[in-house]
C-alpha cells in the first residue's frame, strides 16, 4: 500500500499536482473560515507527505542550509506581517459596512431620512444590541480591538499565501455579482412588477380606502367639534 502510495504522489506526476492542488484549496478554506489548528495539522500532514512519499526534500534541505531556510522563514513572515495589515484593513472595511447598511435598514424601515437625531440613534443602537441577525453577525458600531482579534491576525500572518487567494476570490467573486447584481436590479424589478401585478393592485387599493376611512373620520371629528359634542 506504502509503495503504492509512493508511486501515485510521486513528484511531478498528474496525481501530485491534483494532491498539492486538493491540499492548497483545503487550507485556504481552512484559513478563510477560522479553522486554524486544522489547517495546521493538513499543513504538517502535508509537508511531512512530500518529505516521505513524494520524495521532495523538504526536511534534508532544511538540515543542510540553515542559513538559507532561516532566511527564507524570515521573508515569509516579513511579507505575512504586510499582508496582516492589508487583511485587516479589508475586515474593518466589511465590518463597517455591514453597520451602515443595518443602518440604513434601520432608516428605511422607520422612513427617517437625511441623517437620525440624538434620541433617533439611541433607539438604533438599541435596536442593533437586540436585533439577532446583528448580534450574529457581530455588527457593532464600536471599532473593532486587534486585541480581540489576534488569532485572526495571526493565522493571516502564518498563513498569508493561502489567506491572500481566499480574500482575492472572495472579493472578486463578490463584487463581480455585485456589480452585475446592479445592472440587472431594473429588470428583476421589473418581473416582480409584471407577476405580482393584481397584488400590486389589490394592496394600492386597500391604502387608498385606508386614506378615505382616515380622512372621512377626521372630517367626522372636525364635525362634531364643531357642533359642541
Amino acid at each position: 500500500m506504502l509503495e503504492f502510495l509512493v508511486g501515485l504522489l510521486a513528484f511531478g506526476t498528474l496525481w501530485f499536482w491534483l494532491f498539492s492542488f486538493v491540499v492548497f484549496c483545503a487550507i485556504t478554506a481552512l484559513v478563510e473560515n477560522d479553522e486554524g489548528v486544522w489547517a495546521t495539522l493538513v499543513f504538517i500532514g502535508t509537508v511531512l507527505s512530500l518529505n516521505f512519499l513524494s520524495k521532495v526534500p523538504l526536511l534534508d534541505y532544511i538540515k543542510l542550509n540553515p542559513g538559507h531556510t532561516l532566511m527564507y522563514i524570515g521573508i515569509y513572515f516579513a511579507a505575512g506581517i504586510g499582508w496582516s495589515f492589508i487583511k485587516w484593513g479589508v475586515f474593518l472595511k466589511k465590518r463597517n459596512l455591514k453597520y451602515e447598511a443595518f443602518k440604513a435598514k434601520y432608516m428605511r424601515d422607520n422612513k427617517i431620512e437625511g441623517g437620525m437625531t440624538p434620541e433617533q440613534m439611541s433607539k438604533f443602537f438599541s435596536w442593533l444590541g437586540s436585533n439577532y441577525e446583528a448580534r450574529d453577525g457581530k455588527v457593532a458600531a464600536a471599532a473593532p480591538e486587534p486585541s480581540d482579534h489576534k488569532r485572526d491576525i495571526t493565522r493571516w500572518s502564518c498563513y498569508w499565501p493561502f489567506s491572500f487567494v481566499g480574500t482575492l476570490l472572495n472579493d472578486v467573486v463578490r463584487r463581480s455579482w455585485d456589480f452585475i447584481y446592479e445592472v440587472l436590479q431594473s429588470t428583476y424589478q421589473r418581473m416582480s412588477y409584471a407577476i405580482f401585478k393584481g397584488a400590486r393592485e389589490d394592496a394600492k387599493a386597500v391604502e387608498q380606502y385606508k386614506a378615505e376611512q382616515a380622512a372621512a373620520g377626521a372630517g367626522d371629528s372636525g364635525s362634531r367639534r364643531n357642533r359642541g359634542y
